[in-house]
């Protein structure tokens, strides 16, 4: 095999590598050049979703690449994160209207996420207080004393979560503030894959990247045996650079057509 068609770890030539550094120079370019676009306030969200879904592929490339040399795991969690970037980039350019859900989809996803911080708290509480008890009873002396007196600020104080309650009840209104239902949830990316009619390939991809990522039996099985899933790798790194070459070039065709002005409908 000669020097120039010599395959690394990702399964592309050297040629192949240079081609997509090249390629990402130019994603980082253009990400650059819209942040730095003038926009309205009208126009400021749609411009920061732009540069953000690049900013966002161009992070899961680099977790990709460095995944393809350290570990599978990571470049499946990347590999997937840019399937998902991919579907998405196709549903906001779409149409106005599709941009402006997916830009909703963020007050609703803030509300869940400061709702389940108030939960995660409350239950990590009871654990404390639970842990505390049981520590407390086994120990004698001084440190009983001290277990006990932290055990009794600890239940009376109770966990505090008025910083993450009064953030979920702001993001509350805002939903009451933009016509959204009080039950709304944020999209799934397989809902807009469906939506969009892309399940066809983002449903096996998406598999694919959950069986190596989530520990079912196939995961924890896999892990015995050093390297059991190293031939996936030229695959999500290949897959995973055409995706972030789709996803730039649908960005750069729209900023080309209409800068950072939504889609018409």
């Amino acid at each position: 095999m000669s020097e120039g068609t010599k395959v690394e770890d990702s399964g592309r030539s050297v040629e192949g590598d240079a081609a997509m550094s090249e390629a990402v120079g130019k994603v980082r370019q253009l990400c650059q050049t819209i942040q730095e676009a003038s926009a309205n306030d009208e126009g400021v969200w749609f411009r920061n979703l732009l540069a953000g879904i690049l900013r966002c592929a161009l992070l899961d490339y680099y977790s990709v690449e460095i995944g393809a040399k350290k570990s599978v795991y990571l470049a499946a969690w990347g590999r997937r994160n840019l399937l998902e970037l991919k579907v998405i980039t196709t549903y906001v350019l779409a149409s106005e209207s599709n941009a402006v859900e997916f830009r909703n989809d963020l007050v609703v996803d803030a509300k869940e996420f400061y709702e389940a911080l108030t939960k995660s708290h409350r239950a990590s509480h009871k654990a404390l207080l639970s842990l505390l008890s049981e520590m407390s009873e086994r120990e004698e002396g001084a440190p009983k004393g001290m277990l006990e007196r932290v055990l009794r600020k600890e239940a009376d104080g109770g966990p505090d979560t008025s910083a993450t309650e009064s953030a979920a009840a702001m993001y509350k209104q805002l939903m009451i503030d933009f016509g959204l239902k009080e039950n709304a949830k944020p999209h799934r990316a397989s809902d807009i894959a469906r939506r969009i009619s892309e399940s066809e390939d983002f449903d096996p991809m998406f598999k694919i990247c959950s069986k190596i990522l989530h520990r079912t039996v196939f995961s924890i099985a896999s892990s015995v045996t050093r390297g059991s899933l190293d031939e996936a790798i030229p695959f999500l790194a290949n897959s995973s650079a055409c995706d972030l070459l789709l996803i730039y070039g649908m960005i750069d065709e729209h900023f080309k057509k209409r800068g950072i002005q939504t889609p018409e409908n």
